[in-house]
Protein backbone atom coordinates (compact mmCIF):
# COMPACT_ATOMS: atom_id res chain seq x y z
CA UNK A 1 0.00 0.00 0.00
CA UNK A 2 2.86 2.45 0.49
CA UNK A 3 4.54 1.76 -2.51
CA UNK A 4 1.11 2.57 -4.62
CA UNK A 5 0.27 5.55 -2.48
CA UNK A 6 4.24 6.90 -3.44
CA UNK A 7 3.28 6.13 -7.33
CA UNK A 8 0.17 8.00 -6.89
CA UNK A 9 1.73 11.14 -5.55
CA UNK A 10 4.69 10.53 -8.03
CA UNK A 11 1.91 11.30 -10.55
CA UNK A 12 0.56 14.15 -8.80
CA UNK A 13 3.07 15.88 -8.85
CA UNK A 14 4.31 15.95 -12.38
CA UNK A 15 1.42 17.79 -13.14
CA UNK A 16 2.17 20.36 -10.02
CA UNK A 17 2.87 24.31 -11.75
CA UNK A 18 2.82 23.16 -15.33
CA UNK A 19 -1.03 24.10 -15.89
CA UNK A 20 -2.98 22.24 -18.33
CA UNK A 21 0.11 20.54 -19.64
CA UNK A 22 0.29 18.95 -16.38
CA UNK A 23 -3.07 18.21 -15.56
CA UNK A 24 -4.03 16.56 -18.59
CA UNK A 25 -1.15 14.53 -19.36
CA UNK A 26 -0.75 11.14 -19.95
CA UNK A 27 1.82 8.85 -19.09
CA UNK A 28 2.50 6.06 -21.36
CA UNK A 29 5.91 5.31 -18.75
CA UNK A 30 7.99 6.62 -16.40
CA UNK A 31 11.64 7.25 -18.12
CA UNK A 32 12.93 7.71 -14.92
CA UNK A 33 12.81 4.31 -14.22
CA UNK A 34 12.99 2.49 -17.39
CA UNK A 35 16.79 0.96 -17.82
CA UNK A 36 15.60 1.19 -21.81
CA UNK A 37 15.70 4.99 -22.67
CA UNK A 38 17.83 7.73 -21.21
CA UNK A 39 15.88 10.02 -19.33
CA UNK A 40 16.81 13.88 -18.73
CA UNK A 41 19.73 14.31 -16.29
CA UNK A 42 19.01 16.39 -13.24
CA UNK A 43 21.29 19.53 -14.22
CA UNK A 44 19.88 19.52 -18.32
CA UNK A 45 17.18 21.21 -19.53
CA UNK A 46 14.54 19.72 -21.82
CA UNK A 47 13.83 20.91 -25.62
CA UNK A 48 10.88 22.59 -27.04
CA UNK A 49 10.21 22.02 -30.57
CA UNK A 50 7.06 24.05 -32.08
CA UNK A 51 5.31 22.23 -34.58
CA UNK A 52 2.54 22.87 -37.45
CA UNK A 53 2.16 18.75 -38.44
CA UNK A 54 2.06 16.88 -34.90
CA UNK A 55 2.52 13.27 -36.57
CA UNK A 56 4.54 14.08 -38.92
CA UNK A 57 7.34 15.67 -36.46
CA UNK A 58 6.94 12.52 -33.58
CA UNK A 59 7.46 10.57 -36.27
CA UNK A 60 10.20 11.61 -37.47
CA UNK A 61 11.92 11.86 -34.01
CA UNK A 62 10.80 8.38 -33.56
CA UNK A 63 12.87 7.49 -36.83
CA UNK A 64 15.97 8.41 -34.81
CA UNK A 65 15.05 5.93 -32.10
CA UNK A 66 12.82 8.54 -29.49
CA UNK A 67 9.99 6.58 -28.08
CA UNK A 68 7.06 8.36 -26.89
CA UNK A 69 6.43 8.61 -22.68
CA UNK A 70 3.22 10.41 -22.82
CA UNK A 71 0.95 13.07 -24.27
CA UNK A 72 -1.12 16.56 -23.04
CA UNK A 73 -4.25 17.42 -24.71
CA UNK A 74 -6.41 20.07 -23.96
CA UNK A 75 -8.71 23.12 -25.07
CA UNK A 76 -8.96 26.43 -23.79
CA UNK A 77 -6.88 29.96 -23.59
CA UNK A 78 -3.45 29.80 -25.59
CA UNK A 79 -1.49 28.68 -22.42
CA UNK A 80 2.42 29.51 -21.88
CA UNK A 81 5.22 26.72 -23.52
CA UNK A 82 7.42 27.03 -21.11
CA UNK A 83 4.57 24.77 -18.81
CA UNK A 84 5.29 22.29 -21.46
CA UNK A 85 8.70 22.56 -20.84
CA UNK A 86 8.13 22.34 -17.01
CA UNK A 87 5.98 19.40 -17.50
CA UNK A 88 8.64 17.54 -20.14
CA UNK A 89 10.97 18.04 -16.69
CA UNK A 90 8.83 16.67 -14.29
CA UNK A 91 8.58 13.42 -15.91
CA UNK A 92 12.17 13.73 -17.44
CA UNK A 93 11.86 13.84 -20.74
CA UNK A 94 14.85 15.42 -23.03
CA UNK A 95 12.08 16.36 -25.45
CA UNK A 96 8.62 18.20 -25.82
CA UNK A 97 6.49 18.82 -29.36
CA UNK A 98 3.92 21.69 -29.12
CA UNK A 99 1.24 22.50 -31.21
CA UNK A 100 -1.54 24.73 -30.81
CA UNK A 101 -4.64 25.75 -33.39
CA UNK A 102 -7.18 27.69 -32.96
CA UNK A 103 -10.52 26.61 -32.32
CA UNK A 104 -13.07 29.17 -31.24
CA UNK A 105 -13.89 32.57 -29.33
CA UNK A 106 -16.21 33.23 -26.58
CA UNK A 107 -17.52 35.26 -24.47
CA UNK A 108 -18.70 35.83 -20.88
CA UNK A 109 -20.25 38.83 -18.79
CA UNK A 110 -17.82 40.32 -16.49
CA UNK A 111 -17.61 43.16 -14.02
CA UNK A 112 -15.33 46.24 -13.52
CA UNK A 113 -15.09 47.80 -9.81
CA UNK A 114 -14.63 51.45 -10.15
CA UNK A 115 -14.94 53.91 -6.91
CA UNK A 116 -16.18 57.31 -7.15
CA UNK A 117 -16.49 60.00 -4.77
CA UNK A 118 -19.31 62.71 -3.51
CA UNK A 119 -19.61 65.10 -0.93
CA UNK A 120 -22.40 65.47 1.49
CA UNK A 121 -23.15 67.58 4.33
CA UNK A 122 -23.54 66.58 7.72
CA UNK A 123 -24.80 68.79 10.97
CA UNK A 124 -22.84 68.49 13.90
CA UNK A 125 -22.31 70.84 16.79
CA UNK A 126 -19.35 72.25 17.78
CA UNK A 127 -18.68 74.37 20.93
CA UNK A 128 -17.23 78.12 20.26
CA UNK A 129 -16.57 80.49 22.84
CA UNK A 130 -18.14 77.95 24.91
CA UNK A 131 -21.19 77.65 23.09
CA UNK A 132 -23.02 75.14 21.41
CA UNK A 133 -23.30 76.33 17.78
CA UNK A 134 -24.68 73.89 14.99
CA UNK A 135 -22.66 73.92 11.65
CA UNK A 136 -22.86 72.26 8.22
CA UNK A 137 -19.65 69.84 7.83
CA UNK A 138 -18.68 68.64 4.56
CA UNK A 139 -17.65 64.96 4.13
CA UNK A 140 -16.51 62.74 1.10
CA UNK A 141 -17.90 59.26 0.87
CA UNK A 142 -16.16 56.41 -1.41
CA UNK A 143 -18.53 54.38 -3.26
CA UNK A 144 -18.14 51.26 -5.54
CA UNK A 145 -20.10 50.63 -8.05
CA UNK A 146 -19.61 47.39 -10.40
CA UNK A 147 -19.95 47.79 -13.63
CA UNK A 148 -20.66 45.25 -16.20
CA UNK A 149 -19.03 44.62 -19.57
CA UNK A 150 -18.70 41.48 -22.40
CA UNK A 151 -15.06 39.31 -22.64
CA UNK A 152 -13.65 37.64 -25.03
CA UNK A 153 -11.30 34.95 -25.03
CA UNK A 154 -9.90 32.75 -28.14
CA UNK A 155 -9.88 28.89 -27.53
CA UNK A 156 -7.02 27.00 -28.81
CA UNK A 157 -6.83 22.96 -29.09
CA UNK A 158 -3.28 22.63 -27.37
CA UNK A 159 -0.93 18.84 -27.44
CA UNK A 160 2.36 17.95 -26.20
CA UNK A 161 4.35 15.14 -26.84
CA UNK A 162 7.07 14.46 -24.40
CA UNK A 163 9.95 12.44 -25.72
CA UNK A 164 12.82 10.25 -24.61
CA UNK A 165 16.40 8.97 -26.95
CA UNK A 166 15.77 4.73 -26.81
CA UNK A 167 19.16 2.81 -25.19
CA UNK A 168 17.94 -0.47 -27.34
CA UNK A 169 19.27 -1.29 -30.01
CA UNK A 170 17.73 -2.80 -32.59
CA UNK A 171 20.39 -4.62 -35.23
CA UNK A 172 17.43 -4.30 -38.69
CA UNK A 173 16.48 -1.09 -37.24
CA UNK A 174 12.97 -2.34 -37.45
CA UNK A 175 10.17 -1.33 -34.85
CA UNK A 176 6.89 -3.75 -35.61
CA UNK A 177 3.46 -5.06 -33.84
CA UNK A 178 1.61 -7.95 -34.30
CA UNK A 179 -1.25 -7.92 -36.94
CA UNK A 180 -4.57 -6.39 -36.06
CA UNK A 181 -7.35 -8.76 -36.61
CA UNK A 182 -8.60 -6.65 -40.12
CA UNK A 183 -5.03 -6.59 -41.41
CA UNK A 184 -5.14 -10.19 -40.82
CA UNK A 185 -8.24 -10.46 -42.96
CA UNK A 186 -7.11 -8.15 -45.43
CA UNK A 187 -3.69 -10.07 -46.13
CA UNK A 188 -5.72 -13.18 -45.47
CA UNK A 189 -3.14 -14.51 -43.56
CA UNK A 190 -2.41 -14.93 -39.35
CA UNK A 191 1.11 -14.81 -39.14
CA UNK A 192 3.90 -12.10 -39.65
CA UNK A 193 4.75 -8.98 -37.92
CA UNK A 194 3.45 -5.52 -39.10
CA UNK A 195 6.47 -3.21 -39.49
CA UNK A 196 5.46 0.11 -37.94
CA UNK A 197 8.49 2.40 -38.12
CA UNK A 198 11.62 1.66 -39.61
CA UNK A 199 14.40 4.28 -38.05
CA UNK A 200 17.01 6.15 -40.13
CA UNK A 201 19.93 5.08 -41.26
CA UNK A 202 19.60 1.82 -40.28
CA UNK A 203 20.07 -1.82 -42.55
CA UNK A 204 16.33 -2.06 -43.37
CA UNK A 205 16.53 1.75 -44.39
CA UNK A 206 18.85 1.03 -47.18
CA UNK A 207 17.24 -1.80 -48.11
CA UNK A 208 13.87 0.24 -48.88
CA UNK A 209 11.82 -1.57 -46.38
CA UNK A 210 9.07 0.38 -45.34
CA UNK A 211 6.45 1.23 -43.06
CA UNK A 212 3.11 -1.19 -43.35
CA UNK A 213 5.82 -3.56 -45.10
CA UNK A 214 4.92 -6.79 -43.19
CA UNK A 215 7.85 -9.24 -42.65
CA UNK A 216 6.79 -13.07 -43.10
CA UNK A 217 9.84 -14.74 -43.00
CA UNK A 218 13.55 -14.24 -41.98
CA UNK A 219 16.60 -16.56 -43.24
CA UNK A 220 13.50 -19.44 -44.33
CA UNK A 221 12.18 -19.25 -40.78
CA UNK A 222 8.21 -18.16 -40.96
CA UNK A 223 7.33 -15.41 -38.39
CA UNK A 224 4.72 -15.78 -36.50
CA UNK A 225 4.00 -12.64 -35.12
CA UNK A 226 6.20 -9.70 -33.48
CA UNK A 227 7.82 -11.55 -30.69
CA UNK A 228 9.06 -14.29 -32.55
CA UNK A 229 10.50 -11.97 -35.22
CA UNK A 230 12.32 -10.53 -32.66
CA UNK A 231 13.55 -13.19 -31.49
CA UNK A 232 14.64 -14.34 -35.07
CA UNK A 233 16.92 -11.20 -35.72
CA UNK A 234 18.36 -10.97 -32.53
CA UNK A 235 19.83 -14.09 -32.77
CA UNK A 236 21.52 -13.15 -36.08
CA UNK A 237 25.37 -13.20 -36.36
CA UNK A 238 25.35 -10.08 -38.90
CA UNK A 239 29.06 -10.91 -39.00
CA UNK A 240 30.12 -12.03 -42.60
CA UNK A 241 26.59 -13.15 -43.02
CA UNK A 242 23.33 -12.72 -45.25
CA UNK A 243 19.97 -12.66 -44.37
CA UNK A 244 17.50 -12.91 -46.51
CA UNK A 245 14.05 -10.77 -45.59
CA UNK A 246 10.50 -11.42 -47.00
CA UNK A 247 7.95 -9.04 -46.94
CA UNK A 248 4.81 -8.42 -48.05
CA UNK A 249 4.91 -4.68 -49.71
CA UNK A 250 0.92 -3.71 -50.14
CA UNK A 251 0.23 -7.29 -50.81
CA UNK A 252 3.26 -7.97 -53.12
CA UNK A 253 6.02 -10.76 -51.79
CA UNK A 254 9.80 -8.95 -52.05
CA UNK A 255 12.78 -10.89 -51.07
CA UNK A 256 15.66 -8.22 -49.39
CA UNK A 257 19.06 -10.01 -49.02
CA UNK A 258 21.19 -8.15 -46.74
CA UNK A 259 24.72 -8.82 -46.75
CA UNK A 260 27.09 -7.80 -43.57
CA UNK A 261 30.95 -7.51 -44.04
CA UNK A 262 33.36 -8.15 -41.03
Amino acid sequence: MRIFISVCLLFLLAGCGAGGFGSSYKAYMDPLMSPDVIALGEEEEPNLLRSNDLDHDVTLYREHNYVVVGESAFNGIQENQKNALKQAKNVGATHVIVTSEYTDTQSHLAYDYQDYYRTIYVNKVRSVNGKNVRVNEAVTIRDTVAVPYTRFYDNYDQAAVYLVKSARIRKLGLLMRDLSPAERNGLRRNTGAYIDLVLSNSPSFFANILPQDVLINVNGTEVLNRLHAEELISGLEFVKETIVLSVLSQGVKKDITLEFQE
